[in-house]
């Protein structure tokens, strides 16, 4: 896989480019015989793309920002580097506040702002005692930024404006040996979590520090999750794939389900990458067909799918509607089968 060079970087936008407001298209209106189906020709235009980055790298990418977009290049950021020039490390979390994107670095212990351009990373404050901060989670009701010291079992909160960090509970993570994922979930107002050596995701207090089990996952030797975000109250996780050796060697963006529910991959498998972080600046907006009226029932073959058959349970007019859940509210349009 190649790089977009970081000289070419400069002439491309690379913070998140902002798509129309999606429309569905549901099709033609059809006229059918009753006892046959409806092929339907739905369409979303202006759907936005899959857009996501990780951080780290591996060679060429070695502690860069590493950007996925579909129809776009895999581009990665210039190296990360301090005002001097100094590299930063490898960045272990990428948040973003606003238009403002934050990192954590653990060798040198620092909080800092990251101009994704550039590579520039301006520590905030002076660096913390804490060693082995790998992952970040951000409340925006709070104006909060959570931490976790993976060694120390200790849940952390930084203030992002001067890097002051305070500790929340006292070792309230005892018994999980390696959290290296985190993510704020808005609706229930938890800490979510993934503990690599137990291979468990767990939901955290960020009052107290306590800790909860949410779901047990099969731990195998060839990936493991690395971040988590949620994006509405859907969960996403980054996973880094890992070679015979136990070396992380490439990314693969999920959905994760918090009821049990099966993994889903999404987007390409990203190569060349330690994926330690995860932040994503836009979805494609999900859809499903629908019913609005009609004299009976209507089975789809899949209400998922743009192109589902469509077949009625007795003849009559029927409207049915394609729906594009997009980041606004829901988005439809409509046609109408005249089933003879």
């Amino acid at each position: 896989m190649r790089f977009l060079p970081s000289a070419m970087l400069a002439l491309a936008a690379l913070a998140p480019q902002l798509s129309a407001q999606v429309s569905p298209e549901a099709g033609p209106d059809q006229t059918i015989a009753f006892g046959s189906s409806a092929t339907l020709a739905g369409a979303l235009n202006n759907r936005s793309p899959l857009d996501f980055w990780t951080s780290d790298g591996n060679l060429a990418t070695e502690d860069c920002i590493v950007m996925h977009r579909d129809g776009e290049p895999l581009r990665a950021s210039p190296r990360l580097h301090d005002p001097l020039g100094a590299g930063m490390g490898w960045p272990s979390d990428l948040l973003r506040i606003g238009g403002q994107v934050y990192g954590i670095e653990s060798g040198r212990r620092f909080l800092y702002t990251v101009d994704e351009i550039t590579g520039l990373c301006t520590p905030i404050g002076p660096a913390n005692t804490w060693k082995n901060v790998y992952s970040l989670a951000y409340d925006p009701a709070l104006d909060q930024v959570y931490g976790v010291d993976l060694l120390k079992k200790q849940l952390l909160k930084f203030n992002r404006h001067t890097g002051v960090v305070t500790k929340v509970g006292v070792n309230t993570l005892k018994g999980y040996f390696l959290i290296r994922a985190l993510a704020f979930r808005p609706s229930d107002g938890f800490l979510y979590a993934i503990d690599q050596g137990k291979s468990q995701l767990i939901k955290i207090n960020p009052v107290t520090g306590a800790p909860t089990l949410v779901r047990q996952y099969l731990k195998v030797s060839t990936s493991r999750i690395e971040e988590l975000e949620f994006v509405g109250d859907e969960l996403y996780a980054m996973l880094g794939l890992l070679n015979l050796q136990g070396d992380l060697v490439a990314g693969q963006l999920q959905r994760l389900d918090l009821n049990g529910g099966p993994t889903v991959n999404l987007g390409p498998i990203i190569p060349e990458c330690s994926p330690h972080s995860l932040l994503i600046n836009s979805l494609p907006e999900s859809f499903q067909w629908g019913v609005d009226s009609g004299p009976g029932a209507v089975t789809f073959s899949d209400a998922k799918s743009l192109t589902s058959s469509a077949t009625f349970s007795a003849p009559g007019t029927y409207t049915l509607s394609l729906t594009a859940f997009a980041a606004g509210g829901p988005v439809s349009d409509t046609l109408t089968i005249d089933v003879q």
